[in-house]
């Protein structure tokens, strides 16, 4: 692309810099940062809009070269649920416009991360007459039909639906989640471009086990299962839990879980309970939200990384863990069951279920599924941050243009656009 874009990004429900494994903040605010940023070291204009909460007062900080992040405040009470922010898309709108104008400020293109966010694109949109982009993250027709904790309310499903009939392009992470837009929602095969996320692969790298169990407290004689996320049924916590209880009684297995909001979270007194009657309490650890930077500690610590969840649009986490040279259990769900397909070191698939889980971690740990660090790391280099800013880039200049998703094949393996199931 030979002429710098301005980017509004928008981010309304979820802060890029807020605390990772908290209720609303997880692989999304990951992806948003990490995108922007190479789109800024490649010398493009970015502002991300995000909500103030907590009351705060409206703000603009750099997060790197060419990146703001600005906080906005509308005249709703806050705090705001997430779910009530469909509700104030009008109002968002108008904050954007008004900074717009004070700052005097021109986009070229607008790429929205979920569907709240969405609502207030697609007005900005028209407004300005300008194409908009969405990537949803999560859908609410795959966690409804996961049949895991509540069932999204029928507006989301509805916004979503006139979203991907309305927006210039979808930007999707992987194969798996392509597939989900076109067979759920008939979303037109000609907009969906496939851009997947990344990791840093300097930051998260095989290292010595030893040290990292030193360095957080761990005994190196522990054989120890690690998840990392939002503590949520989504995720498949209460899974990993009866998986532990069905591996014995033995005291040095244990079970880290990163994530959630500490002590007062709901759901984190749910799964204690759920190890108590399990018997496994005294083996679970909970040690809610980690900074990012501090998890290659974590998985280089683990011996087995494990994703027991019901649906993920992409799945982060995971894939943070095989470039840390980790053997990863999975479910079938996301990136990590398109590169088990694809036969990738370090990665067992699994149905999910506690008893398939139990035998795959036991396989690793008699040593009958033995892979190099180096080499699972190795095998998923092709993931990073720069080609997947190269990919939206493209889905934004062919948008411009007018041009449908026919663009490059993705790190995947598979074209940028699919056929309808």
């Amino acid at each position: 692309m030979s002429n710098p874009l301005a980017i509004a990004m928008l981010s309304i429900h979820s802060s890029p810099i807020g605390i990772l494994g908290t209720r609303n903040n997880g692989g999304m605010s990951v992806y948003v940062r990490a995108l922007a940023r190479e789109m800024g070291r490649a010398g493009h204009r970015v502002d991300i809009f995000t909500r103030a909460r907590h009351g705060r007062k409206p703000a603009v900080t750099r997060l790197s070269a060419n990146v703001c992040l600005i906080t906005l405040t509308i005249g709703a009470p806050t705090p705001l649920e997430k779910g009530d922010l469909y509700r104030y898309a009008d109002d968002y709108a108008t904050a954007i416009e008004a900074f717009k104008a004070d700052a005097r400020s021109r986009y070229d293109v607008i790429h929205s991360h979920y569907w709240i966010s969405g609502l207030v694109g697609r007005i900005l949109a028209k407004r300005w007459h300008r194409p908009h982009l969405i990537t949803f993250h999560t859908l609410a027709a795959l966690k409804t039909n996961t049949g895991t904790g509540s069932p999204s309310p029928a507006r989301r499903l509805r916004a979503e639906g006139e979203l991907i009939r309305n927006s210039d392009a979808i930007l999707a992470p992987c194969q798996t989640e392509i597939d989900n837009l076109t067979r759920f929602y008939a979303a037109p095969p000609d907009r969906i471009w496939q851009v997947p996320g990344g990791v840093d692969l300097d930051h998260f790298q095989p290292r010595s086990r030893k040290v990292a169990c030193r360095q957080l407290g761990f005994a190196p004689r522990d054989f120890i299962l690690l998840c990392v996320g939002r503590l949520a049924p989504l995720k498949g916590q209460a899974r990993i839990i009866e998986t532990l209880a069905r591996l014995g009684d033995d005291e040095h297995l244990k079970l880290i879980l990163v994530g959630g909001d500490g002590p007062e979270d709901v759901e984190q007194q749910h799964l204690q309970q759920i190890a108590a009657q399990a018997g496994v309490a005294a083996r679970v650890v909970f040690t809610g939200s980690i900074p990012h930077r501090e998890l290659p500690a974590y998985y280089a610590a683990a011996n087995v990384y494990v994703q027991a969840s019901h649906y993920e649009s992409f799945g982060l986490v995971g894939l943070e863990a095989l470039a840390c040279g980790r053997s990863v259990v999975t479910s079938p769900v996301g990136i990590l069951a398109t590169l088990a397909e694809r036969g990738q070191p370090g990665l067992i698939l699994t149905d999910g279920s506690p008893g398939a889980m139990a035998d795959a971690i036991a396989a690793v740990r008699d040593g009958t599924k033995v892979w190099p660090p180096e080499a699972i790391h190795t095998a998923v280099r092709e993931f990073n941050w720069p080609q997947a800013a190269a990919s939206a880039l493209e889905a934004y200049a062919q948008a411009i243009h007018g041009n449908p998703a026919t663009g490059p094949k993705s790190p995947c393996g598979a074209a940028t656009h699919t056929a309808a199931l």
